[in-house]
């Protein structure tokens, strides 16, 4: 029977194998939780790209150019010939007779842009037996007419129309995803300069806590040379606890900031971010183009203005056709007909001759309201719709002018602010020094010191609001010129058919 000391050993060696292999599992899921919170380095650049790539809306909108990039290839088909081929079987019973006839058709339709008509359509048949030598008789015929308006509906300016509004509608398509992009492109610099503003933040803090410290370790000595009362020391303790709350505040505003980055850039919730940009402002222009010149810009380049310039032609055409369909509905036909027959089928379709011609001019009148009062509503419509779009655009323009002009003036008022913040935070740390170097003295108070630190850290904060203001600034003159995509070298045609592929 085994030693009662050597079976608690044993127990003891089961336990201990037990407890390690928990404390591994548990080591195991530690590191799975923190590996599950990835880092990530993020650059300005890095952070724009990725948006790209990642964001659901231009996702969507990718899905959705595919549909207008095929509805334009549709409307391009439009003066392209259409064929079609088919075949019939006819079994007649008249009587006592009984006729079976049988053959293939086949037709090519094409549209010209004058609004004209071209036809061509072909019959060969099987006419079954015939002459009582049971030899079977085969026909064909071709017939050829072309058709073209003279009034209603004829034209180049008519009849063209529906193929220039769909490749306008098409260039209308193409901005509006531009614009997508650009509104992308500004909110994620935006947020970025966010995010690393709230990073300074806690810097700031951060070292205003410590200078705090240092200032209570600074009234302990000063007590202890008798240099101090006690109580005076209760000052820098209370600033300490205040300057924590500061700390604790600015962090928390770090993570909320770091948060509606993610949700921009579309990347997972826990991703935490590791070296980012220095908010900086030496990479600003140092001028600024003035309003007429900056407006002009965006005249040119602005995505919305180009959309309602392409929508004011869309207009422009409507009332043009909508004008033409008010007119008589006269045209002009012309065509022949070639027939054959014959004991075989290729015979038939080779001895083609011609039977007839055809010469007609057509016209019809409308008469009675009922008949033109449609074509009336469609016109009136197209009338009101076009200065409707005049007026639009005509706003647009003056819009778009303030934009530039508030913009611009934004741009100049931050870049001064910049430097008056500059000039302020190194006017307060100076004080705050001197003021330090009294206070070892015995020349000033605790109250008069922590005044200071109060003065230094708004003029710290102020001084990163000013640069973050004078960068948002910029972003959002880019995106009024409409220069975005300039700026940040983007190509629409990547973003469009190879972003959403990686």
């Amino acid at each position: 029977m085994p030693h009662p000391i050597s079976l608690f050993c044993v127990y003891v060696a089961l336990a201990s194998a037990l407890l390690c292999s928990c404390a591994a599992r548990a080591q195991g899921a530690v590191e799975s939780v923190e590996n599950a919170s990835q880092t990530l380095d993020l650059t300005l650049e890095g952070a724009v790209e990725l948006a790209l790539g990642n964001s659901r809306v231009l996702a969507n909108q990718r899905l959705g150019r595919v549909i207008e990039r095929y509805t334009l290839r549709v409307a391009e088909n439009e003066f392209r010939p259409r064929v079609t081929i088919g075949a019939f079987g006819l079994n007649n019973e008249v009587g006592d007779a009984n006729t079976e006839t049988s053959g293939l058709l086949s037709g090519v339709r094409m549209r010209v842009p004058t609004g004209g008509e071209f036809s061509l359509t072909s019959r060969a048949e099987d006419l079954g037996l015939g002459g009582g030598d049971g030899i079977s008789t085969h026909g064909s015929n071709v017939d050829f007419t072309f058709r073209q308006p003279l009034l209603r509906g004829g034209g180049l300016k008519v009849g063209g129309a529906d193929l220039r509004n769909a490749r306008r509608r098409e260039e209308i398509n193409v901005l509006a995803f531009k614009s997508t992009i650009i509104d992308l492109t500004s909110r994620v610099v935006r947020a970025y300069w966010t995010y690393v503003q709230a990073g300074r933040r806690v810097d700031i803090a951060t070292r205003s806590l410590q200078r705090a410290q240092d200032l209570l370790e600074v009234n302990k000595l000063l007590v202890q040379t008798g240099r101090m009362a006690e109580r005076d020391v209760v000052q820098a303790e209370a600033d300490i606890a205040r300057r924590e709350l500061d700390v604790i505040s600015a962090e928390g505003s770090v993570d909320a900031a770091r948060m509606s980055l993610i949700d921009i850039l579309d990347i997972d919730s826990d991703t935490r971010f590791g070296s980012t940009d220095v908010l900086t402002v030496d990479d600003v222009p140092a001028s600024t183009p003035d309003a007429d010149a900056g407006t002009d810009t965006a005249l040119e380049m602005r995505p919305d203005y180009l959309r309602a310039l392409l929508g004011l032609s869309i207009a422009e055409t409507r009332v043009a056709v909508a004008k033409n369909a008010r007119l008589w509905d006269l045209s002009l036909t012309l065509g022949t007909r070639l027939e054959g027959d014959g004991d075989a089928l290729v015979g038939a379709a080779r001895d083609l001759d011609r039977t007839g011609r055809r010469v007609a001019l057509d016209l019809s009148v409308p008469v009675g309201r009922a008949a033109s009062d449609p074509a009336k509503l469609e016109h009136e419509s197209a009338v009101a719709a076009l200065a409707i779009a005049r007026n639009n655009l005509d706003d647009l323009r003056q819009r778009i002018n303030i934009e530039v002009r508030n913009a611009v003036r934004d741009v100049e008022l931050a870049r001064r602010g910049v430097v008056l913040a500059e000039t302020a935070r190194a006017l307060a740390e100076r004080k705050t020094e001197v003021e330090r170097e009294k206070l070892s003295l015995g020349l000033s108070t605790n109250f008069q010191l922590v005044a200071f630190e109060n003065d230094l850290v708004l003029a710290e904060n102020a001084e990163l609001d000013a640069k973050a203001r004078l960068l948002n600034a910029v972003t959002e003159l880019e995106r009024t010129l409409g220069t975005t995509l300039e700026r940040w070298q983007i190509d629409v045609k990547q973003v469009e058919f190879e972003y959403g592929d990686e």
